[in-house]
């Protein structure tokens, strides 16, 4: 059977990795679903075994004493059941409660194991948050795949109860018809009748439940981004005070909130709408078909209690086998249609897990080459260097080499490669061509722990975290409070933190933590820089860090940066130029070539070249 251009087998298969998928996210959380699955199916038989039991003991041998010990034994099993059951379901709901989380952190160790430049890709981005929001949005992926699972494996162990159940008395039946020598054509034909209902019951509960799926499989399929899109806007943009600005200014409110319900808000309801109005006629079409069923069960069973076949008693016992028979494998259709719609975000997770891991950190433990304690010189040699999908060079044939406490400014116009440059000696990026060598060594052949504790750097897009300040400047919960505190004076940062309740053990970020306290964009790249002298590496790279302070800051900053890396190699990229007077070198990338390179004075002397065209550009503004 093909459903959503798979057969019944493939996606047995996909749900068959999706239980060793949820094994490793939350181990041993299955075996309560299918110890609660026992227990609930045994426990939904105890009462109709019990009353054929007694309606037989009262209509034949009527012995009182037997009565009282069926009823207590029948007692004690309920209670230990049931209190098993109630066990189990505690531990299940407590798996669950962990689930939401421990599928992001999952999902989050995978990442950290992607190449950089797939975190960069747009699709890979999109894949994460399809996989995120399908469990956080409408609960499907692993989560589906739990519930489901508990259902499936609970109405199996019904099912086959039911079967048990069915055939001894199918059995007694015969049994009955050889002892009588009575016509075992007409047992015979009850029995098949009985099987038919079954199979006929469940094929429309089956193609009844689908329906109803299917009506909804859009919404199902997409509600991770139809939610994204209105979060986004409804949520983070209207509430986002840069953006409330422009809302006010430009008088986007409306915009906003119609673009919101017409792309996210309103699919959802027409998609509950289409739902409601498939379960009013489809699961009507259900009950009457169950209805239908179980009056004939009763029909065919009590005949053959009236010919003898079977006793009283058994009647209550075959009607509600059959008809738990006919509910359980109505439910076992309805949650393989649920599961077979569920593999879509199910093979999003694959894919996410599948995406090729970090050779950084893969090779990590292969590779043989000790690095040296210290970094004597950096080479580019003919580097090259495309975006996967691209068929641009971002670089192109870069020579270059960087002695030791040399400090190298790289300028360039946006887009003309510099912050590419650094990723890839930070080996975040591979280059097509080339090499790049570090102290005559191809960089790839030291393990890439060891490599990169020789470098320090500070992107302009820089990340602070809910953690307190010391923490966030060590990157580490263990810290010298002393090396703390010299950084944040060489920063400048000094006197402020010391303003704090807590000093460098105050938080960041107020909305994590009630004490936490928000910095200015340049007292957050002064904490930025503050980490990056913290790890006291041979080599420092500071990429745009000081955007956010102003001309006169900023001057002071890489003044102090001078000083604080005598005798270390320093790079870095402004496109404030006054700031690179003070660089030994000044490297001038333009369309992911090195065009120049010189010192500020030689290079003014180059007229009608880049280095002078953009200094006569700013130098307006610095006179």
């Amino acid at each position: 059977m093909i459903k959503n251009g798979r057969t019944f087998r493939e996606d047995v298969k996909i749900v068959r990795r999706g239980l060793k998928e949820f094994d490793k996210i939350l181990h041993g959380q299955m075996r309560h679903i299918f110890a609660k699955g026992i227990l609930v199916s045994c426990i939904s038989y105890i009462p109709a075994i019990m009353s054929s039991v007694i309606i037989n003991e009262l209509l034949t041998k009527q012995r009182f004493n037997h009565l009282i010990f069926l009823s207590i034994f029948a007692a004690f099993i309920m209670f230990a059941f049931t209190i098993m059951k109630i066990i189990e379901e505690k531990k299940i709901a407590v798996g669950f409660s962990h689930l939401f989380s421990s599928h992001e952190i999952y999902l989050t160790n995978r990442s950290y194991k992607l190449p950089y430049e797939s975190l960069e890709s747009n699709e890979v981005r999109e894949l994460r948050e399809q996989v995120s929001g399908s469990i956080n949005v409408s609960g499907a992926g692993m989560a589906s795949l739990y519930w489901d699972i508990d259902i499936v494996f609970t109405n199996l162990c019904s099912a086959l109860i039911a079967i048990v159940l069915c055939f001894w008395y199918v059995k007694e039946i015969v049994i009955w018809d050889y002892s009588t020598h009575y016509r075992l054509t007409s047992s015979i034909v009850v029995i098949l009748a009985l099987f038919a209902l079954v199979i006929v019951c469940s094929v429309v509960s089956c193609k009844m439940t689908s329906k109803r799926f299917d009506s909804n499989f859009e919404v199902f399929t997409n509600g991770s981004k139809y939610n994204r899109y209105g979060e986004f806007y409804t949520i983070k943009y209207l509430s986002n005070e840069n953006a409330a600005l422009d809302t006010r200014i430009f008088g986007q409110k409306e915009t906003i909130i119609n673009e919101s319900q017409e792309k996210c808000y309103s699919k959802f309801a027409d998609g509950q709408i289409k739902e409601m109005k498939a379960i009013n006629k489809y699961d009507g079409i259900k009950l009457l078909c169950t209805c239908l069923c179980g009056s004939v069960v009763y029909l065919l069973i009590s005949q053959q209690a009236i010919l003898g076949a079977i006793s009283a008693g058994s009647i209550v016992m075959i009607y509600a086998a059959v008809t738990m028979l006919i509910n359980s494998l109505s439910e076992i259709a309805q949650i393989m249609t649920d599961l077979r719609n569920n593999n879509v975000h199910l093979l999003n997770f694959f894919k996410y897990m599948d995406l090729e891991d970090d050779s950084e950190l893969v090779d990590d433990q292969k590779t043989s080459d000790a690095v040296s304690s210290t970094a004597d010189t950096i080479e580019f040699r003919n580097v090259s260097f495309k975006y996967p999908g691209s068929d641009n060079l971002v670089l192109e044939n870069i020579n270059l080499t960087i002695s030791k406490g040399e400090k190298i400014a790289i300028v360039g116009e946006n887009g003309s490669g510099k912050t590419t440059l650094i990723k890839l000696l930070c080996r975040l990026y591979q280059p097509i061509q080339g090499t790049i060598l570090l102290n005559d060594k191809d960089i790839n052949s030291y393990p890439f722990s060891e490599y990169i504790k020789h470098i320090s750097t500070v992107f302009q897009d820089f990340s602070l975290f809910a953690f307190s300040v010391a923490e966030n400047i060590a990157a580490s919960n263990n810290y010298d409070e002393n090396k703390v505190l010299e950084c944040l004076e060489k920063v400048g940062l000094g006197k402020k933190i010391s303003t704090y309740n807590k000093g460098i053990q105050q938080p960041l970020l107020n909305g994590f933590d009630e004490e936490g306290v928000d910095l200015s964009g340049g007292e957050a790249q002064k904490v930025a820089i503050a980490r990056a002298i913290y790890k006291d590496a041979d080599i420092m790279i500071l990429d745009e860090p000081t955007s956010a302070l102003d001309p006169l800051a900023e001057h002071e900053i890489f003044k102090k940066f001078y000083e604080i890396t005598l005798g270390k190699t320093a790079i870095f990229i402004s496109h404030r130029l006054s700031s690179c007077r003070m660089a030994d070198r000044i490297i001038v990338l333009d369309c992911g070539k090195v065009i120049q390179s010189g010192s500020h004075e030689a290079l003014l002397l180059k007229r009608n070249e880049k280095y002078y065209e953009m200094w006569n550009a700013q130098v307006q503004y610095y006179s």
